[in-house]
């Protein structure tokens, strides 16, 4: 049995553990997860012909999708999820690059007959990366003894135990929710689930009819969590996690200002497990920023660092003598994320330091030279949504342009040209401002940055 397993079979027998997954249906308590997971691993082993099969699992998320997850665990199986609302032809490629043994979704387990199973591999979860933030399908495989020893200071670090309770919103294919659950699990704490899209817009609603303490969400979320009115702050929320993208001071200021007391900012990537570094900011706290990004802390994560490659690059690096050996199927779109050797990644990240504490700023190839002088089109973004409260995708034309896709209806995009100049520096005001619906995004919420490049291209 791997040491997860292990850990995850001993939270049935710690003292008043009263831990409880459910969704909106259902509910099951420690014994019954352990139980019905169990039950699952055998129906997947007999129906892939395989001791140790790779499953692909298509559930919406529920208490379904962590007892088909707990089945891998405990049966060291490796498993990938899909995300049944994704596209058709999504869904197909990446079942197609996966080449799995069987397939669980609401239908039921069905073998996948192929002549490339990977079911020989090391067993664990299969992320999927979104590389340089577009492209086709990319996984990789993370194992779950790397898994076990990131959870405890993953917990740690988002002050998570036994009587925490955790409400997540994200499918399990998104490597940020996986981790949530993963921690969560390891901690002993309640799950409570909703794939409803009425809770993912409104998720403090759901927090607060759920009982909340916890949750983590990439920060366009703090949008969404603004817009609802008092009624439904949950006054049990005390730790909001941010995580997949840069993080503002003015965007934790807004947590804080919904009654929420800790705001914890996670740094890491699909291809080294879990989060690399955590930030811990309390409501009154000074929030320092580097181009209007917050800290994400000193870089240490039990034995995950993260460190700055080299103060000439700028890039952010991470160790560790756990992560994955490399793509388990497709390559990113440019140059980064990279392994070199086993136990590092350069992310492609651009970072800085202020005394003991890192900053993420954005991608590497998001910096343009322009007038003698570089434009950093992420913190670009980032003042723009700070000052006006409006996302945006700048790009940079082959001629040297700045093209922003302003997303919304209803902007006035008049009155924005003449107000950026207060809040840019001249070399950095866009040259053409194109009003779009909606930025395109890839399911984990991030812009799809390929995709938005092409609109821009189209724009100009």
């Amino acid at each position: 049995m791997n040491p997860l397993a292990e850990r995850i079979r001993s939270v049935r027998t710690r003292p008043r553990s009263r831990a409880v997954i459910a969704d909106r249906r259902t509910s099951v308590d420690a014994d019954g997860l352990v139980g019905a997971a169990e039950e699952l691993r055998l129906a997947l082993v007999a129906a892939a012909g395989v001791p140790r099969p790779l499953v692909a699992v298509s559930l919406p998320l529920s208490t379904d999708a962590v007892v088909a997850l707990v089945a891998a665990i405990l049966g060291d199986l490796s498993v990938c999820f899909v995300d049944p609302s994704a596209a058709e032809e999504h869904r197909r490629s990446l079942l197609q690059a996966l080449h799995p043994d069987v397939v669980l979704d609401r239908s039921g387990i069905r073998a996948v007959a192929s002549s490339t199973s990977r079911s020989g591999v090391e067993a664990g979860y299969v992320a999927m990366s979104s590389g340089s933030t577009g492209g086709g399908p990319k996984g990789v495989l993370s194992s779950w003894a790397g898994i076990d020893a990131f959870v405890p200071h993953g917990a740690a670090a988002l002050d998570l135990d036994a009587s925490s309770v955790w409400a997540e919103v994200s499918h399990l294919s998104y490597d940020l929710a996986m981790t949530n659950l993963l921690v969560a699990l390891a901690a002993g704490s309640s799950l409570h689930l909703s794939g409803s899209l009425g809770d993912r817009l409104r998720p403090l609603g759901f927090c607060a009819r759920v009982d909340a303490t916890h949750l983590r969400l990439a920060p366009r979320f703090i949008d969404l969590a603004a817009n609802e009115r008092g009624p439904a702050s949950p006054r049990t929320l005390r730790v909001w996690g941010s995580g997949g993208d840069r993080l503002s001071a003015a965007d934790a200021q807004r947590v804080f200002d919904l009654g929420v007391s800790t705001v914890v900012n996670t740094y890491g990537t699909s291809e080294t497990i879990g989060f690399a570094s955590a930030a811990r900011f309390d409501a009154g706290d000074d929030l320092p920023t580097v181009h209007g990004a917050l800290g994400i802390g000193r870089g240490a994560v039990g034995a995950w660092r993260t460190s700055l490659l080299s103060e000439a690059a700028d890039m952010l690096a991470i160790e560790s003598p756990h992560l994955p050996g490399g793509y388990l199927f497709g390559s990113p779109n440019g140059e980064f994320p990279r392994w070199e050797g086993s136990e590092r990644v350069l992310t492609g990240d651009l970072g800085a330091r202020r005394g003991e504490e890192l900053f993420c700023l954005g991608r590497a190839g998001r910096r343009v030279k322009r007038s003698a002088s570089f434009v950093d089109l992420d913190a670009l973004d980032a003042e723009v949504k700070q000052a006006f409260g409006l996302a945006t995708f700048t790009a940079a034309t082959p001629e040297g342009d700045l093209v922003s896709l302003v997303e919304g209806p209803g902007t006035d995009l008049g009155d924005l040209r003449r107000r950026l100049p207060t809040v840019l520096r001249p070399d950095s005001v866009p040259d053409l401002l194109v009003p779009v619906a909606q930025l395109p995004r890839l399911g984990n919420g991030k812009i799809d940055q390929a995709a938005a490049q092409l609109l821009a291209a189209a724009a100009s």
